[in-house]
């Protein structure tokens, strides 16, 4: 078990005590079993090779940013829909590589309101989404999506230019071959 692994099962504890709301040693002890055993299977059950470059400390402010903007969204959808609201389906491409993340954006425009997560085809995503009659598209969830996947971005794992990954003096400095 590594480092991370011990993290995760403090975290999950700390968030099991908060949830039972009684510090006590039987609380904490069978936090710590649930713990485990969620880490356990987990790594069993899930294809860990395809999250493992995902940053989760980068990441971990996303839920409260999500919430504010589920508000956001929600007050202006109010707006729209007490003027003159249109619905359609719409198709825009995403900038995002990580599959993980590109679910968690899908979870994450179906969670925020005037737009429903529809499809996920190559580099684009369909979407059913609410807007103003009055404005040709949907400029307002588009901005939405788009807002969504910078923050989101922060949590993607980098990759080497494409363009120098067949270069063999590639993060050399000297210039020599490696």
């Amino acid at each position: 078990m590594g480092k991370r692994a011990i993290f995760v099962i403090l975290i999950l504890a700390v968030v099991w005590i908060i949830l039972v709301e009684e510090i006590s040693w039987q609380n904490l002890s069978v936090g710590l079993l649930v713990s485990i055993f969620s880490v356990y299977a987990f790594s069993r059950l899930f294809p860990y090779d395809e999250i493992k470059h995902v940053n989760f400390i980068k990441l971990a402010t996303y839920p409260l940013w999500l919430i504010r903007r589920i508000y956001m969204d929600a007050f202006f959808l109010i707006r729209m829909i007490i003027g003159d609201a249109k619905c359609g389906v719409i198709k825009e491409p995403m900038h995002i590589e990580s599959d993980a993340l590109r679910f968690i954006l899908s979870d994450s425009i179906t969670l925020t309101p005037g737009s429903i997560f529809l499809d996920m085809e190559d580099d684009n995503i369909k979407l059913l989404c609410i807007g103003k009659r009055n404005v040709e598209g949907f400029p307002d969830v588009v901005g939405s999506l788009r807002a969504i996947e910078e923050f989101l971005k922060i949590a993607e794992p980098h990759k080497k230019d494409e363009k120098y990954e067949n270069d063999e003096n590639y993060g050399n400095e000297d210039g020599e071959k490696q």
